[in-house]
């Protein structure tokens, strides 16, 4: 610590490696997102998934390493691998129009990492930048997906040992407790998201498989068939409905007309039994008033034959009386 004049602690310089990984592998995400959302390129997007796949391990090895001072040595080489990377020809394959992206998120890197070694009073000198540059050209990412070659081994070795001002700090540390939680941190972060990325991957090579073609299409006339579906119901609906009003308004036409044959034949019906009904009931008057007239006929008949009768026994009373009145006055004269 005297040597690299840091005045941190180790436990503090590892968990400044983890963040720093933790920023560096947020800013990766960031940058696919965004490319992915302005192309539709199915190499480009399949490309974005083996970026972040690939990057997800590198940067937790690299920020977990036991010497925090070898962790940052090792985020500053995968930083200056990946900016050769995407700034070669083979990045622009990759990434097309869309690499400027990928550059300025690493290059918000570099400014991270640089002001993160400036907090904690560390640097390089020119002789180790050589150094890690020189590695980093002979270690270079030029493929997608990768795995990467670490910087621990040789390089760290003989950085120690030159004693350059950065990496003669904190080596030989076992793994602590501090670092086991970190990765499992990295691995609850990063498990879901990586099965997410797979499944993509999956999907989109799946999609790019001439023997889907054929499942493709039917997927599609499966989801029109479904889309359509609804207004394909709502018309069958509409037509069957149709088809019952009209049925309905038939049937009420029918019923009408039904009805008013029905009323017409009743009216002629009971016109015609009032037509009988009077007839008979205009006989049954004529044959009264034809009745009362005979017997109005008979009656005065009966009369006159009574009076006839009468007047003829007055008659004979009349002439018996006279007879009498006479005989009685002949008596009369004859005693006289």
């Amino acid at each position: 610590m005297k040597r690299a004049g840091l005045e941190s602690s180790t436990s503090e310089l590892q968990a400044l490696a983890v963040e720093l990984g933790r920023e560096s592998m947020g800013q990766i995400e960031i940058a696919a997102d965004s490319i992915d959302a302005g192309t539709d390129d199915f190499t480009i997007r399949r490309n974005t998934l083996y970026l972040r796949l690939s990057c997800v391990p590198a940067v937790t090895e690299a920020s977990l390493r036991q010497d925090p001072v070898v962790a940052m040595l090792d985020l500053y080489a995968f930083r200056l691998q990946m900016a050769n990377f995407v700034a070669s020809p083979a990045g622009h394959a990759a990434f097309g129009d869309q690499a400027p992206i990928a550059e300025r998120a690493i290059g918000r890197n570099a400014a991270r990492w640089d002001t993160v070694a400036t907090s904690v009073g560390a640097h390089l000198t020119d002789d180790g930048r050589a150094r890690l540059a020189s590695w980093v050209n002979a270690h270079p990412i030029d493929r997608l997906p990768f795995t990467r070659t670490s910087l621990v081994g040789t390089l760290a070795i003989r950085l120690r040992e030159q004693q350059t001002s950065l990496p003669a700090a904190v080596g030989g540390m076992q793994e602590s407790l501090d670092r086991l939680e970190a990765r499992i941190s990295f691995a609850d972060d990063y498990a879901v998201k990586q099965a997410l990325w797979l499944s993509q991957l999956a999907a989109l090579e799946v999609n790019a498989s001439p023997d889907v073609a054929e499942l493709r299409g039917t997927l599609i006339s499966t989801r029109d068939l479904i889309e359509y579906a609804p207004n394909l119901a709502a018309r069958e609906r509409e037509a069957a409905l149709s088809d019952v009003d009209r049925q309905r308004r038939e049937t009420l036409a029918a019923l009408t007309v039904e009805v008013d044959r029905q009323r017409v034949a009743l009216l002629e019906a009971v016109a015609s039994e009032r037509a009988l009904v009077l007839s008979a009931v205009d006989e049954q008057r004529r044959r009264v008033m034809s009745d009362a007239d005979s017997l109005r006929m008979r009656l005065v008949a009966d009369e006159i034959r009574v009076v006839d009768h009468l007047m003829l026994r007055v008659a004979e009373l009349t002439a018996a009386l006279l007879l009498v009145g006479g005989i009685g006055l002949l008596l009369l004269r004859r005693s006289a």
